[in-house]
């Protein structure tokens, strides 16, 4: 059987959806494929003549790599590389030499997208931590207060007291039933890869649910655009956490909640405006923990925190505004899944319940 024509191999290693590159013997690039572009962000052209450390995350990784293929061995392992525009992905992989007739001519590399699982890890470590700090210090207030009681059995601080232990008690149970919850979508969105997804339907879906969850309070959905965002399933459960905190933290008798999305051509921005005490200056980034120590003293900023590193994940960002005349507006930005909207579904304003 004759060997395919050399063409053959290189279109397989183009089309192949995992990224790979080629180097030469000086660990200079001379070929990378399709989704190896896109994992580090540079086209072609900009890589091929390029030494590998271009896209070096951590320079004692390289080396070893170098020096297991220097000596002819394979290597496998994790490691992270810095793409074009300064962030930092993650990756499990192979390297090996490419040996042709008894000589090696060069090396080829392999790598996995691990970026998400590794965000997603540590958020989960972050909340396990939350979790720990919350509980040791709320139940030794727990129990401050049922030694209260005991000494004042018949005393009206002592009703007072094991009122106050009751509600400790339901914080407690309240927020771990909540980390629990986040973690339980964190694992079981590891190996969930983001997709299109179309925007008006889940918000249409997460404003309705809200309404039921929240009767009291006014959550209106504006015109959205018919678009799909790069995203994946725990996309609800971020703007869950986004309408309740509008909800929870509002001052006001009657919360009110407004939902509505502006398609900028290049992204999409969604925007949750409530009519509650805003942010105070200075804490636009201490609420969405973005320090551990923030969220480890921020048990407030649970919901955003999770958020954050879900909208962090879909290469978007979230952030805080001053709402007019009064309250806050929670802003996230999102990619478009393609440039075309061509029969999507737009969602025109809900009515209310």
């Amino acid at each position: 059987m004759s060997p395919l024509p050399q063409s053959v191999y290189v279109e397989a290693l183009h089309s192949a959806d995992t990224p790979m590159l080629l180097t030469d013997l000086n660990f200079l690039i001379r070929d990378v494929n399709r989704a190896g572009q896109t994992f580090t962000g540079y086209a072609r052209d900009e890589l091929v003549g390029e030494p590998v450390s271009i896209i070096a995350g951590e320079t004692a990784v390289v080396h070893e790599i170098i020096d297991t293929l220097v000596r002819g061995e394979p290597w496998r392992g994790e490691f992270g590389l810095q793409t074009k525009f300064g962030t930092r992905v993650y990756g499990r992989g192979s390297a090996a030499p490419v040996v042709v007739d008894g000589k090696t001519k060069g090396y080829v590399a392999v790598f996995v997208d691990t970026t998400k699982q590794q965000r997603y890890a540590s958020t989960s470590r972050v909340l396990s931590r939350l979790l720990r700090h919350d509980l040791r210090n709320e139940l030794n207030l727990m129990y401050g207060y049922i030694d209260e009681a005991a000494a004042n059995t018949d005393d009206p601080d002592a009703l007072d007291a094991l009122a106050a232990a009751r509600e400790q008690v339901e914080q407690i149970v309240g927020r771990s039933d909540q980390v629990r919850d986040l973690r339980d979508l964190l694992e079981q969105s590891y190996d969930a890869e983001s997709r299109p997804i179309r925007l008006a339907e889940v918000l249409e879906e997460r404003v309705v649910a809200a309404r039921r969850r929240f009767p009291d309070a006014e959550i209106t959905l504006g015109k959205i655009p018919g678009v799909r965002v790069y995203a994946d399933d725990l996309l609800s459960a971020a703007f869950d956490a986004l309408i309740e905190n509008a909800v929870v933290h509002n001052d006001k008798d009657v919360p009110n909640v407004e939902v509505d999305a502006l398609d900028r051509q290049t992204d999409v921005l969604v925007r949750i405006s409530d009519n509650g005490p805003g942010v105070p200056a200075g804490q636009e980034d201490l609420i969405f923990g973005r320090e551990d120590v923030d969220v480890v003293h921020h048990g407030t900023g649970l919901g955003l925190f999770l958020v954050d590193s879900i909208v962090s994940n879909y290469d978007g960002s979230v952030w805080v505004e001053e709402n007019d005349p009064e309250g806050a507006v929670f802003a996230v930005r999102l990619q478009h899944a393609s440039n075309t909207t061509v029969g999507e579904h737009v969602s025109e304003p809900l009515p209310e319940d």
